[in-house]
């Protein structure tokens, strides 16, 4: 690629690369479909293209989850990539996992939005995280407004089976 890689507006770009401003548009465009351009701004703002070297990824896993839903927000520590289904579910067992002071503060925010209890119960059974789930679950109750546990899936039941 033999662009510069920077911050530029459409003008600058053109001006840069002596072309016209819908050439520039157009080919900013195209950069921008293969994963080399980021937007931002627009609106009563300017636009502003960020070029890279290589395709940018946005990661789309536990952290996109956990920050579209908690109300504290976690800098990702690692780079999360999904390809197909990831629910709310599945960020409530990587969440189990990383297991630190924030993050159990911002999954317990996650409770509130469980759809499926058989398939997060079925995934931290697999995973060996019951035992932290309902720890977890005890904990969102007590800080969060979050929705009921069936009964079958509660401690004493599970214990008694």
């Amino acid at each position: 690629m033999a662009e510069i890689i920077g911050k530029y507006t459409v003008e600058l770009y053109a001006q840069e690369n002596s072309i016209s401003r819908q050439s520039a548009l157009n080919k900013l465009s195209g950069l921008k479909k293969k994963g080399f351009v980021k937007v931002s701004g627009g609106g009563k703002q300017k636009r502003i293209y960020t070029l890279y070297k290589r395709p940018v990824r946005e990661p789309n896993g536990f952290y996109s989850i956990v920050n579209k839903y908690a109300k504290i927000k976690l800098t990702p520590e690692f780079e999360h990539y999904i390809y197909g289904r990831y629910t709310v579910e599945d960020a409530i067992i990587d969440g189990l996992k990383i297991d630190n002071a924030r993050t159990k503060i911002a999954v317990s925010n996650l409770f509130r939005h469980i759809t499926d209890w058989t398939y997060l119960m079925h995934k931290a059974k697999g995973n060996n995280l019951l035992e932290r789930l309902h720890e977890y679950y005890e904990y969102a109750k007590k800080s969060t407004k979050c929705k009921r546990m069936p009964k079958r899936y509660m401690k004493e039941s599970i214990k008694n089976d």
